[in-house]
């Protein structure tokens, strides 16, 4: 299993730390575990995050709207 912090997070994902975190609150992004004081995710997950997305540029922004 490997896991990645923020940083990387960012660079694979192509979204900004607040998305990110709205994302995890409304339960649409994987969820860090915490190592030491370091957030990392388990990089699988976010493949498949990814993987999983609506195609076209529309997914993200529409998980962010409030239901």
């Amino acid at each position: 299993m490997n896991v990645i912090a923020l940083p990387a997070v960012l660079e694979k994902t192509s979204l900004s730390r607040p998305t990110i975190y709205r994302l995890i609150k409304k339960g649409h992004f994987p969820a860090p575990r915490k190592v030491g004081k370091k957030s990392v995710w388990e990089e699988d997950a976010i493949d498949r995050w990814l993987m999983d997305l609506p195609s076209g540029v529309s997914g993200v922004p529409q998980l962010l709207r409030n239901r």
